[in-house]
């Protein structure tokens, strides 16, 4: 057993546990203009992200890990959707998925939709993310091999969790990042641009300057 890993892991599960509080806080200042239908959306979809990052944590600290993996395809699409919305979406579209009772028919294809997120922020991240992950997010949020495979140990004798103490840093890690750089468009795009926040709370709560910077 490497308890360095181990001691690694309860760490960053108490930095994403003191983040999502953090978060919260500084997201219940926010009010949204009833008018504003994008922002009204953006509010949603972050709100929705943060219960899955919060979610994730709690099911990794009681070591459900099955659980935990296969909420991580749902917590990256909320991600992609988020930006996708906000970001690439005109007027009128928003006014479609605004009054749609289903959004089946509203949004591409997460590969669409990431060319299109990256092409805006003019860099490669979130294919990067989908090249290295989705194909594992995939196995995991449809029962696939890896989640049932993890559930023996080396030998396939002992039923047992045995997910990779690698694999759950740096999910850990990788989930942090991911709500940062989303949780940022709401914080600076609506809370300190209308004077519900500040820049230095903002900076303060998630401590950004050395990870991935979207335009905003």
């Amino acid at each position: 057993m490497n308890l360095k890993i181990k001691d690694e892991i309860k760490q960053e599960i108490e930095k994403n546990r003191e983040l999502g509080l953090k978060i919260d806080k500084l997201m219940e200042k926010i009010s949204i203009e009833s008018n504003n239908k994008r922002d009204t959306l953006l509010a949603g979809f972050s709100r929705n992200l943060l219960c899955h990052f919060i979610s994730i944590n709690y099911l990794m600290e009681n070591r459900l890990y099955s659980s935990a993996f296969s909420l991580e395809r749902i917590f990256f699409e909320n991600v992609i959707r988020l930006k996708y919305m906000y970001y690439i979406m005109d007027d009128q579209e928003i006014e479609k998925i605004y009054n749609a009772n289903s959004w089946d028919k509203h949004f591409p294809k997460i590969k669409e939709m990431i060319k299109k997120i990256d092409i805006f922020l003019e860099n490669d991240f979130y294919e990067k993310i989908k090249e290295k992950t989705y194909k594992l997010m995939n196995d995991f949020v449809h029962t696939g091999v890896n989640q049932i495979a993890n559930h023996f140990s080396d030998t396939g004798l002992l039923i047992k969790s045995h997910f990779s103490d690698e694999l759950i840093l740096d999910t850990l890690k990788g989930n942090r990042v991911l709500l940062k750089t989303s949780i940022i468009v709401i914080l600076e795009s609506v809370g300190e641009k209308n004077g519900y926040i500040t820049f230095n709370e903002i900076e303060e709560c998630l401590n950004i300057k050395d990870i991935f910077n979207p335009k905003l």
